[in-house]
């Protein structure tokens, strides 16, 4: 399923506050963390296979077991009354509530660990709502980059190549659902106000870019000439960070950090920019 914008919820601020301030005390996982440079990304699982609070990672949990709200979730009544009156429980794998601060995560194709798992058991679609959001956090897929909003709940096309990044040390705190493809008696989101597929990102969500100055492209690739596997972070963030902020073309992020990689003088570089490439765009296993 396309990313696409569903609808608008509108938010119960104090009882919100009331189940973050609760979520607070959570012991969160920052499984996936290696998705991302700089801070964490951190979950904690409120719905899964055998209401098993887990250790974040969707490849370690016990799928034929029924599903329920983990012991997180049971003490958050506000996202419980959420959930449910958002999704379809019988199609529901997993909720997440994650945050995230002051990063970015690198360019990747979710769902791609997942191949051991029975179709009919294994995590298709995701949802996304925002629970606190600013306008320093962003989202891409290919070339677009947009902003979901507080509220908004959208369909998120997770087996697409996506970044996303936040440029605020305030965290941004969103609800995450996965959805197995297996046949149902109607949608997987159950308001009466959802918007029929097919609609996309809207246009007042994306955010227009400059195009990337030829000058700043070159300057980019003279960070070859520094580019070691010590600070092969640090130069990834930034050429990730320049896609959310100019118009680099398709592909932009992962060309350009490759083609830094066969400029440097460390002969480690180029072949774990390829590997890290082959295993968040291509395939891998967890």
């Amino acid at each position: 399923m396309r990313t696409q914008y569903v609808s608008t919820i509108p938010l119960d601020g104090p009882r919100l506050a009331k189940d973050l301030e609760q979520s607070s005390t959570f012991r969160y996982s920052e499984a996936y963390s290696n998705y991302l440079i700089g801070g964490p990304w951190k979950s904690a699982v409120l719905w899964s296979a055998g209401g098993d609070s887990g250790d974040g990672l969707l490849t370690n949990y016990a799928y034929d077991q029924e599903f329920a709200f983990t012991e997180y979730g049971k003490q958050l009544p506000y996202l419980q009354e959420l959930i449910t009156t958002v999704a379809d429980l019988s199609r529901l794998n997993f909720v997440r509530l994650a945050v995230f601060s002051k990063s970015v995560i690198v360019p990747h194709r979710d769902f791609l660990e997942l191949g051991e798992i029975p179709d009919d058991a294994r995590s298709a679609h995701r949802l996304h709502i925002p629970l606190v959001t600013n306008d320093e956090c962003f989202f891409s897929e290919d070339n677009t980059v947009y902003r979901m909003r507080t509220g908004e709940v959208w369909y998120f096309d997770a087996a697409q190549v996506h970044s996303v990044a936040s440029f605020s040390s305030e965290p941004r705190i969103h609800l995450i659902f996965d959805f197995v493809e297996r046949p149902g008696a109607g949608p997987l989101v159950t308001l009466d106000d959802r918007r029929e597929e097919g609609g996309g990102i809207p246009a007042d969500r994306t955010v227009r870019r400059a195009p990337l100055p030829n000058a700043d492209r070159t300057n980019l690739l003279r960070l070859a000439d520094v580019l070691t596997m010590d600070n092969f972070g640090e130069i990834f963030s930034i050429v990730v960070k320049t896609h959310f902020r100019y118009d680099g073309g398709e592909q932009f992020a992962w060309d350009t950090m490759t083609a830094i990689a066969r400029g440097s003088k460390d002969p480690a570089v180029l072949e774990h920019t390829l590997e890290l490439r082959q295993y968040f765009t291509l395939e891998r296993s967890e």
